[in-house]
Formats: structure tokens, sequence, C-alpha cells
């Protein structure tokens, strides 16, 4: 290889570095302070990089808004990966398999409380500033990234009929999700009401992801 190439790739490693530690220092600042409330000043000081230096990478906040979303994402894949790639998870039902995932939706939650803030304010971020839909595209991949994890295990279910047929794989897989992700983002972004406070965070989580078993394993289950 040429000394020029060399040079070249060496460029791209350096860039892509800088561009995941833009993107770490946004993710934590945006997490503890709100998106809307963390200035791209606030990150670019804290990155130790000149606010010149992250709009070179990163075109307006929009931008990075987005890219910390997906790094979300990809924490979520990531964990549930390690939580069902094991010889344990292979060998239960599939509806236990639906069991194991929503459980560990609840240790995900545990370990990235403070993230969850984040997914919560970027939603109404990207309604407010109108983030048009081309642009959410590389967003709902990596939001999808995690619809396997789940699928497969109601998909199993119904081939050793642990779960009936007749369960609609995606139809499952969205309210479920939609549903456990909604509660922890709302309970990430903090109570208002007094009587939100009638019920222990975590105990509030748990009790509606025993609902959510409960219902699938009394419709669904077999």
């Amino acid at each position: 290889m040429e000394l020029k190439e060399i040079r070249k790739k060496e460029r791209q490693t350096e860039n892509e570095r800088r561009k995941e530690q833009m993107i770490d220092v946004a993710f934590i600042c945006f997490s503890k302070k709100g998106m809307e409330a963390a200035s791209i000043s606030d990150i670019a000081k804290e990155a130790a990089f000149g606010e010149a230096t992250v709009y070179r990478y990163f075109s307006n906040k929009e931008t990075l808004v987005l890219e910390c979303g997906k790094k979300f994402w990809h924490m979520a894949a990531d964990f549930f990966e390690a939580e069902t790639n094991t010889e344990d998870f292979r060998k239960v039902s599939g509806i236990q398999q639906v069991e194991w995932v929503m459980r560990a939706a609840c240790r995900f939650y545990e370990n990235e409380r403070a993230a969850f803030r984040l997914i919560h304010d970027l939603d109404v971020f990207l309604l407010s500033h109108q983030v048009q839909k081309e642009q959410l595209k590389e967003y709902e991949e990596a939001v999808d990234a995690l619809r396997p994890y789940l699928c497969e295990a109601i998909e199993k279910g119904k081939e050793d009929g642990s779960i009936a047929n007749k369960a609609d794989t995606l139809e499952l897989y969205y309210t479920i999700t939609n549903g456990i992700f909604g509660l922890m983002q709302k309970q990430a972004a903090g109570s208002l009401l007094s009587t939100d406070l009638n019920v222990n965070e975590k105990r509030k989580i748990e009790l509606f992801v025993e609902l959510l078993i409960a219902g699938v394993r009394d419709v669904y289950g077999k």
C-alpha cells in the first residue's frame, strides 16, 4: 500500500474516532440536560472541540440528535443479543422466551435509565423541529434492530405449540414493545402529578410487565 493511501486511511480512522467521541459526549449531555437545554456549544466544550468542529461532522443539532438515538437502540440491540444468545434461552419454549425478553427489558431499563430520558426527549424534539421522514430512515432501522429478538420467540412459540397460531407476530411485537418502552420513557422523564408517585417506579414497570406476560399467556398461550 502506498504511503498516500496509508495516510488517507489514518485520517478516516481519526475522523471516525472524533465523530464517535462527539456522539458519546452529546449522548451524556442530552441524557442529563435534555435535548432542548443542551446546546452544541455545551457539547463542544465537554468534548474539548471547537463548536465549528462539531458542525463539520454534524450539519445541525437534529443530525446529532438522531445519531444519539441510533446509539441508544444499538445499545439495546447489543444488550438483547447478550441476553438471548445463550444455551439456556434456546432451550426454553417460545412463550418462555417472550417472557425472558420482557424481563430483560426491565434489566436494560435499570442499567440505562438516564438514556431512556434521552429517547423520551428525542421523540418530542423531532416532532417540534419537524424533522423530515427521509431523515428518519436510518434511525428507524436502528429501532427495528430489536424486532428479531421478540418476533423469533413468538414464531418459535407458534412452532412448538406454546403460542396459538392465531397470534399476529408483528401485532404482538409492536403492542408489547410500544407498551413497555413507552412506560419506561415516561418514567425516566419524571413525574408531573403527585398521583404518579403512588406506585414505586420500579414496581410499576414490573407490574406492567407481569400483566403483559399474563395477557399473552391467557390470550395466546396453550
